[in-house]
């Protein structure tokens, strides 16, 4: 008799591993776990690694444009690096014209009667710099070495 309860036994293990998806899937997600790790250890194993890599210089990247003070830190953790010097440069060269353009407009905006052109003038300007930080964040973010219009061809750091 107790034969004959094991072979029930085993069958209704199988019943429920039938009705419970997560017990059936277990034991072919291990295969595959398994397939990955063999393919892994053969060459690709190096790619997450340089994958974290390239996601961290993006965003460091895209970081030196949104916080345009910060245009050195590409500089600081990829000192070597010409992607890095690239991004560098067209964020200084934005900070720089930013911060000249806000100071001209600024004077010009005290003079009475044209002072309130130029004060329109200088939200125009800003949204213009906003624009070339978005294209700069974009071409970060595809590994692009893109120059921007009209400042791009300004080379400060070398």
């Amino acid at each position: 008799m107790e034969q004959e309860k094991q072979p029930k036994d085993e069958e209704v293990r199988g019943e429920e591993g039938a009705k419970d998806p997560e017990a059936r899937s277990l034991p072919e997600q291990n295969e595959n776990v398994g397939a990955n790790k063999e393919s892994d250890e053969g060459g690709s194993a190096q790619q997450p690694g340089n994958n974290d890599d390239l996601v961290k210089k993006k965003v460091i990247c895209a970081i030196s444009y949104l916080f345009g003070i910060l245009f050195f830190l590409p500089l600081a953790v990829y000192p070597n690096d010409d992607f890095a010097k690239f991004h560098a440069n067209q964020s200084l060269v934005i900070l720089l014209t930013a911060v000249i353009g806000g100071v001209v407009f600024g004077i010009l905006s005290i003079i009475p009667v044209v002072g309130i052109v130029f004060t329109v003038l200088v939200y125009v300007f800003e949204v213009l710099i906003l624009v070339l930080c978005i294209l700069g964040i974009v071409s970060a973010a595809k590994l692009e070495k893109k120059e921007l219009p009209v400042l791009g061809k300004i080379k400060i750091i070398k």
